[in-house]
């Protein structure tokens, strides 16, 4: 009688994209920390059959200060409560400081082709962090009362157009006119 090799019911095929902390990466070299990832899942059940370098480049947007990432891509299979672990066990210590899990039907052949990459560390090239220039400082424009800007002699932008209309016109202008936030009373125009 032949015995099947048979997997448990609830082992899947993940697809994971993990975003390791270029400091480590230059620090340690990209081997060591792969290795450390692969380390993890194995830890917890899963079987990584594919580990490899998915290139350094920008993240969309900053994480904990980081503004760059090196991102690895893996293919892996083992249990929904061994992802969880793992996932938990990342973000806890290491050099991943985000991870994606997704599950897929299978693995591609192409993928199965790379493996658990090795890759010298050498050719693995992190650029250092940029500093980005903070922005300045933008400052609101001054918007004057109409009392204010007649006071000052000048004119507000409804009453320059009024200029070129015939008299209906202009006095709607006027009372279309931008005006600051703040109100002026009865009493301030009388006196202004």
């Amino acid at each position: 009688m032949a015995i099947m090799e048979t997997h448990p019911s609830n082992t899947h095929v993940y697809q994971a994209m993990f975003l390791l902390d270029n400091q480590e990466v230059r620090q340690d070299g990209f081997n060591a920390v792969r290795d450390s990832v692969r380390q993890t899942l194995e830890k917890h059940g899963l079987t990584p059959r594919v580990l490899r370098l998915w290139g350094e480049r920008e993240l969309a947007y900053p994480i904990g200060g980081r503004t760059r990432a090196t991102y690895l891509l893996g293919w892996l299979e083992g249990s929904g409560d061994a992802v969880n672990r793992a996932k938990r066990d990342f973000y806890l210590v290491g050099p991943v400081f985000r991870v994606l899990f997704t599950r897929e039907d299978e693995i591609p052949a192409e993928e199965l082709a790379f493996g658990i990459q090795e890759i010298s560390d050498e050719e693995v090239v992190i650029p250092e962090e940029v500093e980005e220039p903070e922005e300045e400082a933008h400052e609101e424009p001054v918007v004057e009362t109409a009392a204010e800007a007649a006071a000052a002699g000048e004119t507000t932008p409804g009453q320059a157009e009024a200029k070129d209309q015939p008299a209906a016109e202009a006095a709607e202008a006027a009372e279309t006119a931008p005006v600051a936030a703040e109100s002026v009373t009865e009493e301030e125009r009388k006196d202004g």
